[in-house]
């Protein structure tokens, strides 16, 4: 879910007052949003836990050639490398998925 969120560009930095209302940040959406063949109650990006929000933010840079950490690619910490992994795994699925 969050990779497909972050594809649509759905994020709370780039939220206007209209943008939040449209999207459900605090009530129910105006557009519905379909999370796992269900419709969201509110805007799916408040679904995604901070930390998570952080990684994403990680991985967009590390795939950009920046390391978060100090140090080389086996120096960053091992849940981070993990975590890029899915991460990677589930754009390249979604990609698959939208192009169906």
């Amino acid at each position: 879910m969050a990779v497909e969120l972050s594809a649509r560009g759905l994020s709370c930095h780039d939220c206007t007052k209209e943008l939040k209302v449209f999207r459900g940040c605090n009530s129910k959406p105006k557009q519905d949003f379909l999370i796992d063949g269900k419709v969201a109650e509110r805007c799916p990006a408040k679904m995604i836990i901070p930390e998570m929000k952080d990684y994403i933010r990680y991985y967009s840079y590390f795939k950009k050639g920046f390391l978060p950490f100090r140090g080389g690619v086996s120096e960053q910490p091992t849940k981070l490398l993990q975590i890029f992994d899915i991460l990677e795994s589930a754009e390249i699925e979604y990609a698959k998925e939208k192009y169906k």
